[in-house]
This record gives structure tokens, C-alpha cells and sequence, in this order.
């Protein structure tokens, strides 16, 4: 269908006078090696409409949107039918323009990536036992790993590498496979809650997610083998879990150092865990006429609810829509289906109530984070305080009644004298902080409260019950000096 043949061509910042640039980068993966039946079907026609989608709806050029894609829409699987290789989503073409995509935003920009192919987990044999699986996505050279291995593409590595556009950026995630909900952030949810098959680890009685590993996952086959399913030309979108040696040691560098705020970011995967996403025939209209073509799931209920909403809504009023979407689909043609979408964004800034879909971020967004990052420059001209209090000077404790031979104060007593000393030395080494920070300061000054001038005060201030006057006396008499005159340390 020509409704689909897009340029394809490497984003690009073409005109240089524009504030915002909306690039995109989608990719399809038909997997047409693949022998005995295998790979899938509408993977391709997935990444076509999602890039026709954005160009028709949501502002995108056609300069600045890039797609990969193994063959061409309405072709058959074949070797002979193949693209050429700069098009071909390899892992090496899919990690070159994924960087070329990060690399060429600029704070206020959209980027958006868009997968349809097979996800899987990845058992990493170098790493410790029984510690959980890695999510993983296939290009369409997999078979061509190192040493035998299949060539994946861990899901960390494209966090890193989306995490690392300027913070003042807005990133949407379309993942239209199995084993893709770590991509962003495991604890991004609606319901606030850790993602479901997230391993944990607990420390000190808290759990925390340990590096991203998922636990196993497994697959009701009936989802695609019941007869409406096999009738509908369904397919599962995901592949076994395989065992690599170091999936991430052909990682490319991102960034030296993360970014002082991670960018307003969303991510909709097609499943979650223990679910299966699936591709099947949707009859569909194309060039005034009706036919059935596969398409993923969440691929045409992303489109169907853009179209819908004209790309004028929140990321949750879309995943609404894309839920509805969803369901008629699951009620005229696939009964059985199982996956539902999943909705995770990155923390604090994202807020999905808030945020509209393919738009920069809110304008109190960004000056909340122009705020933290001046602050976090402002940090280096900040007080510096002692990191341990100086022991007191000799004689300071040793001269008062308290260490007197044959005193007869209870051990309450004693403690509100020795109280009573770590307040006056805790005062010394506030003042000479606060001296040091006077000093080392270069805008306006900071407000400085009146100084304590009695160890009367301090005494007064640490204790909440009983007689202050009586307790000031006794530390000042164990201290050697007058509640009037503080020791000179």
C-alpha cells in the first residue's frame, strides 16, 4: 500500500531556527532468515504505521523519522526479498541510530522509539547463580552472535541510552513485545507498586529491585493455538529463554557520567509478566479497500487511540483508550488474548495525569529541574562542616565534680552532665563552621540567627521535662563554670 511506503532517512536536525524537533525512530522486525515457519509476520507493517501515524497526526517530518525494517510491507518472507543492509534492523544499525537519535536531541525536543519483534529472557552465564533473568529484545541478525550466542539487545542498554537526552526532553517508548518492563522504571507505575516478576533483594528489612532481573516467565499457549487464534493467523511475540556469555559486553558507551535528572520519559509495553503479546489479521481498510493485514497489538491499538484522541490527550487518557481498544478487539476476534498494556514512566517529573502525549514537558516541570540543577552547582560554595566533632581539651571533663572520688550522683544525674558537655562542644564546632561559611561566601548573605550566649540556654533547649534552672545549675557545676559564663573550648 503506498499509505505506508515512507522515506525512510536518518533523523536529522534540518532546520536549525525551530525550537522543538520531534525525531522518531521505528523499528520492525520480521525476522525473514528464520526457517521452519518461524518469525513474524506483521512486525514491519507495525513500524510503517506507527511512522505514518506520526506524520499524519502528531507533527512529525518525514526528514526525522527513521525506519528499520528487514523487508518491505506486503512482501513474503524471503531472502531474496531482503532491504538493503543500512536498513536492516541488526543490532549494529539499531544501537548506531538509537545513539544517533539521543545524540542529536536538544533540551525541549520529543523522542520517540517504537519496537515490534521478539522479546526474550536472557540467562546471563557469567553472572551469579539463581540472581533472575535479563529482559532482552531481537534484532533480526540474532543468530549472529559471538561465539556461537545469539546477538541480543539487553533492555538496560536502551534505558541508558534514552535516560542519557538532555533532562529537559520528552521521550515516549512503544515496546510491541513480550519481556519489556524494566525498560524505564521499574517503580514508574500507576498504582505505585514495583512491576510484577521484579526480583528483590531485601536489606535492613526494606526491598529494593536487584539490578532489574526478572524471574522466569511462562506462556499460555492456548492465547495463540485455540481455534480463533489459528484462524486469525495469531503469533506469539516472543522467543524462548536463551543462555548468553555477557549479553552486555558489545555495549556501546553512552555517557560518562549519568545526567543530574533523568528526562520526562514513558514507556507502553505490549504485555506484562507472565503474558503474551501477540500479532493476528485485523481487517482494516487501505486505498479505499477492506482487507486483512497482521498488525501487533498494541501497535494498532497505540494508532487507533491516537487517531482517536488527535494526539491532544494525557499519557493516561491514551493508555485508557488503547485499554478500550484493546478489549474490542479481544471480544470480536481473539477471545483467549491475555495481554494487557502497561503503562510505566520515570521518576519524580513524570507525571502521566499531567504530561501530554508527544509534547515537551510542562513549563513548571523544567523550572523545577533548572531549579535542582543551579542548586546542585550552588552546593560546591556551601558551608563545609566538620564530618566529626574535636574531642574536648584535656582537663575539660576530668576537672569537674563528676569524676571526683566518691561522688554520690545517680547515673541519670551523670548523664545530663556529660549531656550537657556535648552540647557546648557541639556549639564550638557549629561556630567555627559557621565562621568558615561566612568567609568562603560570595553572594548574599544567609540569615544568621542570634548566637546562644549561655550554656543555660542549650540546656534548656535539650531537655523537656523537669526543672531547667535546677538542671542548668548542676551542668554548669559539673562543668567547673557559671550558668552565665559558657566554657571557653
Amino acid at each position: 500500500a503506498s499509505r505506508r511506503q515512507l522515506p525512510v532517512a536518518h533523523p536529522s536536525r534540518t532546520n536549525t531556527n525551530r525550537s522543538m524537533v520531534k525525531r522518531a525512530l521505528c523499528i520492525g522486525c520480521n525476522y525473514p532468515l528464520v526457517r521452519n515457519g518461524g518469525g513474524l509476520n506483521g512486525a514491519v507493517n507495525d513500524a510503517f504505521l506507527i511512522a505514518d501515524c506520526l506524520q499524519r497526526s502528531c507533527g512529525f517530518l518525514p526528514e526525522d523519522i527513521c525506519v528499520l525494517h528487514d523487508v518491505c510491507p506486503g512482501q513474503a518472507k524471503s531472502s531474496h526479498n531482503l532491504v538493503e543492509p543500512s536498513r536492516r534492523p541488526t543490532r549494529a544499525n539499531i544501537t548506531m541510530q538509537l545513539q544517533r537519535l539521543v545524540r542529536s536531541s536538544h533540551p525541549g525536543d520529543v523522542v520517540f522509539l517504537s519496537f515490534s519483534g521478539y522479546g526474550l529472557q536472557v540467562d546471563d552465564v557469567d553472572g551469579y547463580c539463581d540472581d533472575g533473568l535479563d529482559e532482552a529484545i531481537l534484532p533480526t541478525d540474532y543468530a549472529q552472535g559471538i561465539d556461537g550466542d545469539y546477538s541480543v539487545i539487553v533492555v538496560s542498554e536502551i534505558h541508558d541510552a534514552l535516560m542519557s537526552v538532555p533532562s529537559e526532553c520528552a521521550v515516549t517508548v512503544v515496546m510491541d513485545c513480550d519481556h519489556a518492563t524494566s525498560l524505564i522504571d521499574v517503580s514508574g507505575t500507576l498504582d505505585g507498586r514495583l512491576v510484577q516478576g521484579i526480583q528483590v533483594s531485601k536489606t535492613c528489612g526494606f526491598q529494593a529491585p536487584s539490578g532489574g532481573k526478572m524471574a522466569p516467565a511462562g506462556h499460555n499457549r492456548s492465547v495463540w493455538q485455540q481455534e480463533p487464534a489459528f484462524a486469525a493467523g495469531a503469533r506469539p511475540r516472543f522467543h524462548p529463554t536463551v543462555q548468553v556469555a555477557n549479553p552486555r559486553r558489545t555495549k556501546v558507551p553512552t555517557r560518562t557520567a549519568m545526567p543530574s535528572r533523568a528526562p520526562t520519559a514513558f514507556c507502553y509495553s505490549a504485555s506484562m509478566h507472565c503474558q503474551t503479546a501477540v500479532e493476528f489479521e485485523i481487517p482494516t481498510i487501505v486505498d479505499g479497500r477492506e482487507m486483512s493485514l497482521p498488525y501487533g497489538v498494541l501497535s494498532w491499538c497505540f494508532v487507533q487511540a491516537v487517531e482517536e484522541m488527535r494526539c491532544a490527550c494525557t499519557h493516561e487518557q491514551l493508555l485508557w483508550a488503547m485499554l478500550a481498544t484493546s478489549a474490542r478487539l479481544k471480544a470480536r476476534h481473539l477471545p483467549g488474548m491475555d495481554q494487557q498494556v502497561l503503562l510505566t514512566f520515570s521518576q519524580p517529573n513524570s507525571d502521566p495525569r499531567r504530561c501530554q502525549l508527544l509534547q515537551p514537558p510542562p513549563e513548571d516541570v523544567t523550572k523545577a529541574k533548572r531549579a535542582d540543577e543551579s542548586f546542585g552547582s550552588m552546593a560546591s560554595t556551601s558551608a563545609s562542616f566538620p564530618p566529626v566533632v574535636p574531642p574536648p581539651p584535656p582537663g575539660f571533663l576530668t576537672s569537674s565534680v563528676l569524676m571526683r572520688p566518691g561522688n554520690s550522683f545517680s547515673l541519670e544525674r551523670q548523664h545530663d552532665y556529660r549531656a550537657a558537655a556535648g552540647v557546648c562542644l557541639w556549639r564550638a564546632a557549629w561556630r567555627g563552621a559557621r565562621e568558615e561559611a561566612r568567609r568562603a561566601r560570595v553572594s548574599a548573605p544567609l540569615a544568621d540567627p542570634a548566637p546562644r550566649d549561655t550554656l543555660g540556654d542549650f540546656v534548656r533547649d535539650a531537655t523537656e521535662a523537669g526543672d531547667p534552672r535546677s538542671r542548668s545549675a548542676r551542668a554548669a557545676a559539673c562543668l567547673g563554670c557559671s550558668a552565665a559564663t559558657p566554657p571557653q573550648l
